[in-house]
């Protein structure tokens, strides 16, 4: 738990701590459930990312808004840690899993091609979202890190 003195009354550790701010949770929770439920981007697309991101932080990556956790294939979830190893990712998961890794490390050295093979896969709305996606999951995954909270797994 968070070393934070006190809690809201949630259901996981993450909503406990941001449920402090109750106006700021309502708030994230609806704009990041947009991202979700539009659909620009596959919502297993975005469950690899989110695990991912919070892999690389070392931080349980709070699931966006209240978007229903995608179903991934048990060795999808497993192999993601070597994810460029496996056989098991599609193209367009390994675009956007190399895309997210590097947003996430050094966004600034996101590469033209990285960048176009998203783009190529997700066409240009459908980039938009996920470029948005990933800027609200690698920033609550450093958040929850900051405060120590894990979030819904």
């Amino acid at each position: 738990m968070s070393w934070l003195p006190g809690t809201a009354d949630a259901a996981d550790p993450f909503a406990a701590v941001f449920g402090l701010r109750p106006n700021l949770f309502a708030a994230w929770r609806a704009f990041a459930s947009q991202l979700w439920d539009a659909r620009l981007v596959d919502p297993s697309v975005l469950e690899l990312c989110r695990l991912r991101i919070g892999q690389l932080h070392g931080a349980a990556c709070p699931r966006a808004g209240s978007a229903p956790c995608a179903p991934l294939e048990a060795r999808k979830r497993d192999e993601l840690a070597g994810w460029w190893r496996s056989d098991t990712y599609t193209e367009t998961e390994r675009a956007c899993l190399r895309f997210a890794e590097q947003f996430a490390l050094d966004a600034k050295g996101i590469s033209d091609a990285e960048a176009a093979a998203v783009t190529r896969a997700l066409g240009d709305a459908g980039t938009v979202a996920f470029v948005e996606a990933l800027a609200i999951l690698d920033g609550f995954a450093r958040f929850a890190r900051i405060l120590d909270v894990g979030a819904d797994a």
